[in-house]
Protein backbone atom coordinates (compact mmCIF):
# COMPACT_ATOMS: atom_id res chain seq x y z
CA UNK A 1 0.00 0.00 0.00
CA UNK A 2 1.16 3.36 -1.20
CA UNK A 3 0.92 6.86 0.45
CA UNK A 4 -1.20 7.72 -2.05
CA UNK A 5 -3.63 5.40 -1.01
CA UNK A 6 -3.58 6.29 2.51
CA UNK A 7 -4.10 9.75 1.48
CA UNK A 8 -7.16 8.95 -0.68
CA UNK A 9 -8.67 6.71 2.23
CA UNK A 10 -8.43 9.79 4.57
CA UNK A 11 -10.76 11.65 2.31
CA UNK A 12 -13.16 9.93 1.89
CA UNK A 13 -16.58 10.23 4.31
CA UNK A 14 -16.66 7.34 7.05
CA UNK A 15 -20.19 6.95 5.64
CA UNK A 16 -20.53 6.57 1.97
CA UNK A 17 -23.58 8.67 0.08
CA UNK A 18 -25.53 5.43 -0.62
CA UNK A 19 -28.96 5.95 -2.73
CA UNK A 20 -31.84 5.98 -1.11
CA UNK A 21 -34.21 2.87 -0.51
CA UNK A 22 -30.80 0.71 -0.76
CA UNK A 23 -30.63 -2.14 2.32
CA UNK A 24 -27.70 -0.60 4.83
CA UNK A 25 -28.36 2.54 4.09
CA UNK A 26 -28.12 5.11 7.62
CA UNK A 27 -30.74 7.26 7.72
CA UNK A 28 -28.70 8.80 10.92
CA UNK A 29 -26.12 10.04 8.40
CA UNK A 30 -28.21 13.21 7.25
CA UNK A 31 -30.13 14.62 11.11
CA UNK A 32 -28.17 17.55 11.96
CA UNK A 33 -25.98 18.22 14.57
CA UNK A 34 -27.65 17.79 17.75
CA UNK A 35 -28.12 21.17 20.08
CA UNK A 36 -26.38 21.85 23.51
CA UNK A 37 -27.33 20.38 26.65
CA UNK A 38 -30.06 22.43 28.34
CA UNK A 39 -33.48 23.85 28.57
CA UNK A 40 -34.38 25.21 24.98
CA UNK A 41 -37.66 27.21 25.33
CA UNK A 42 -37.04 30.54 27.30
CA UNK A 43 -40.22 29.73 28.82
CA UNK A 44 -38.84 26.55 30.61
CA UNK A 45 -36.11 28.53 32.88
CA UNK A 46 -37.55 26.89 35.96
CA UNK A 47 -36.03 23.49 34.62
CA UNK A 48 -37.84 20.62 32.82
CA UNK A 49 -41.18 19.12 35.18
CA UNK A 50 -41.60 22.81 37.36
CA UNK A 51 -45.18 24.04 36.33
CA UNK A 52 -45.97 25.89 39.03
CA UNK A 53 -46.44 28.77 37.26
CA UNK A 54 -48.76 26.68 35.30
CA UNK A 55 -50.88 26.51 38.03
CA UNK A 56 -50.60 29.95 39.20
CA UNK A 57 -52.00 31.31 36.27
CA UNK A 58 -54.70 28.67 35.97
CA UNK A 59 -55.82 29.35 39.79
CA UNK A 60 -55.68 33.26 38.56
CA UNK A 61 -57.70 32.71 35.68
CA UNK A 62 -60.43 30.76 37.90
CA UNK A 63 -60.97 33.62 40.23
CA UNK A 64 -61.66 36.03 37.42
CA UNK A 65 -63.45 34.25 36.25
CA UNK A 66 -65.43 33.66 38.90
CA UNK A 67 -66.02 37.53 39.88
CA UNK A 68 -67.13 38.04 36.23
CA UNK A 69 -70.26 35.22 36.69
CA UNK A 70 -71.16 37.09 40.41
CA UNK A 71 -70.98 40.40 38.69
CA UNK A 72 -72.73 39.41 35.68
CA UNK A 73 -75.90 37.75 37.73
CA UNK A 74 -75.28 40.19 40.27
CA UNK A 75 -76.68 43.09 37.81
CA UNK A 76 -78.50 41.12 36.00
CA UNK A 77 -77.13 40.70 32.07
CA UNK A 78 -77.13 36.82 32.70
CA UNK A 79 -80.43 36.67 33.15
CA UNK A 80 -81.05 33.42 31.08
CA UNK A 81 -79.98 30.47 33.85
CA UNK A 82 -83.34 32.12 35.80
CA UNK A 83 -85.88 32.67 33.30
CA UNK A 84 -88.24 29.85 32.96
CA UNK A 85 -90.98 29.49 30.63
CA UNK A 86 -94.56 28.23 31.40
CA UNK A 87 -97.61 28.18 29.77
CA UNK A 88 -101.35 28.91 30.76
CA UNK A 89 -103.71 26.48 29.77
CA UNK A 90 -107.92 27.02 29.73
CA UNK A 91 -110.02 23.90 28.71
CA UNK A 92 -112.85 23.99 26.22
CA UNK A 93 -115.58 25.24 28.40
CA UNK A 94 -113.38 27.86 29.20
CA UNK A 95 -112.05 29.42 26.08
CA UNK A 96 -113.54 30.90 22.80
CA UNK A 97 -111.84 30.17 19.74
CA UNK A 98 -110.94 33.46 16.79
CA UNK A 99 -109.44 33.03 13.56
CA UNK A 100 -106.12 33.43 14.92
CA UNK A 101 -105.89 32.91 18.42
CA UNK A 102 -108.14 32.12 21.66
CA UNK A 103 -109.18 33.80 25.27
CA UNK A 104 -110.79 33.08 28.21
CA UNK A 105 -114.37 33.40 28.98
CA UNK A 106 -116.98 33.59 31.07
CA UNK A 107 -115.33 33.08 34.65
CA UNK A 108 -111.93 33.51 32.92
CA UNK A 109 -112.99 36.23 31.10
CA UNK A 110 -109.91 37.67 32.19
CA UNK A 111 -107.49 35.41 30.82
CA UNK A 112 -105.95 36.74 27.71
CA UNK A 113 -102.92 38.17 26.19
CA UNK A 114 -101.32 40.71 28.45
CA UNK A 115 -102.71 39.60 31.69
CA UNK A 116 -100.62 38.98 34.61
CA UNK A 117 -99.59 35.92 36.10
CA UNK A 118 -98.81 36.23 39.65
CA UNK A 119 -96.83 33.36 41.58
CA UNK A 120 -97.60 34.32 45.66
CA UNK A 121 -96.31 32.56 48.57
CA UNK A 122 -95.63 34.29 52.16
CA UNK A 123 -93.67 37.13 51.33
CA UNK A 124 -92.85 36.39 48.00
CA UNK A 125 -94.03 37.20 44.45
CA UNK A 126 -92.84 36.72 41.12
CA UNK A 127 -95.03 37.77 38.00
CA UNK A 128 -94.96 37.35 34.40
CA UNK A 129 -97.14 38.42 31.26
CA UNK A 130 -99.06 36.12 29.15
CA UNK A 131 -98.67 36.17 25.34
CA UNK A 132 -101.07 35.23 22.76
CA UNK A 133 -103.42 32.18 23.32
CA UNK A 134 -103.42 29.33 20.77
CA UNK A 135 -105.05 26.83 20.02
CA UNK A 136 -103.24 23.35 20.88
CA UNK A 137 -104.96 20.30 21.39
CA UNK A 138 -108.55 21.17 22.02
CA UNK A 139 -107.12 23.70 24.65
CA UNK A 140 -106.28 27.35 24.50
CA UNK A 141 -102.32 27.70 25.53
CA UNK A 142 -101.06 31.08 26.74
CA UNK A 143 -97.21 31.12 27.22
CA UNK A 144 -95.11 33.43 29.56
CA UNK A 145 -91.54 33.76 30.75
CA UNK A 146 -91.34 33.99 34.16
CA UNK A 147 -88.14 35.34 35.99
CA UNK A 148 -87.59 33.66 39.35
CA UNK A 149 -84.32 34.71 41.54
CA UNK A 150 -85.76 33.58 44.94
CA UNK A 151 -87.84 30.41 44.52
CA UNK A 152 -88.04 28.34 48.05
CA UNK A 153 -88.43 24.85 47.10
CA UNK A 154 -90.10 23.87 50.04
CA UNK A 155 -93.39 25.85 49.56
CA UNK A 156 -96.45 25.72 47.08
CA UNK A 157 -96.66 28.93 45.22
CA UNK A 158 -100.75 30.01 44.91
CA UNK A 159 -101.12 31.06 41.25
CA UNK A 160 -103.48 33.80 39.89
CA UNK A 161 -103.93 35.23 36.27
CA UNK A 162 -105.91 38.30 35.64
CA UNK A 163 -107.26 37.87 39.09
CA UNK A 164 -108.70 33.98 37.69
CA UNK A 165 -107.44 31.29 40.45
CA UNK A 166 -104.76 28.99 39.01
CA UNK A 167 -103.72 25.40 40.03
CA UNK A 168 -101.06 25.82 42.49
CA UNK A 169 -97.43 25.21 41.59
CA UNK A 170 -95.24 23.91 43.62
CA UNK A 171 -91.70 25.31 44.46
CA UNK A 172 -89.32 22.52 43.40
CA UNK A 173 -91.51 22.79 40.06
CA UNK A 174 -90.41 26.83 39.44
CA UNK A 175 -86.92 26.03 40.44
CA UNK A 176 -86.59 23.02 37.73
CA UNK A 177 -85.51 23.96 34.73
CA UNK A 178 -86.14 21.17 32.52
CA UNK A 179 -89.54 21.27 32.32
CA UNK A 180 -91.73 24.27 31.68
CA UNK A 181 -94.19 25.22 34.42
CA UNK A 182 -97.90 24.46 33.59
CA UNK A 183 -100.88 26.41 35.25
CA UNK A 184 -104.54 25.67 34.52
CA UNK A 185 -107.12 27.56 35.18
CA UNK A 186 -110.15 26.30 37.02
Amino acid sequence: MTSQDTQERENTPAIPSVPEGTPGRDSRAELPTPLPPGAQQPWRRHGPGNRTWVVVITALAGVVMAVIGVFAVGFGFARTAFDRTGAVVLFPTEYRPSDTACSGTDAAAEVKKGAKVVFHARDTSFNATLGAGTLRGGRCVFQFTLSALDVDTDVNYRVTVGGVDGTPVSGAELANSSAPVVVYVS
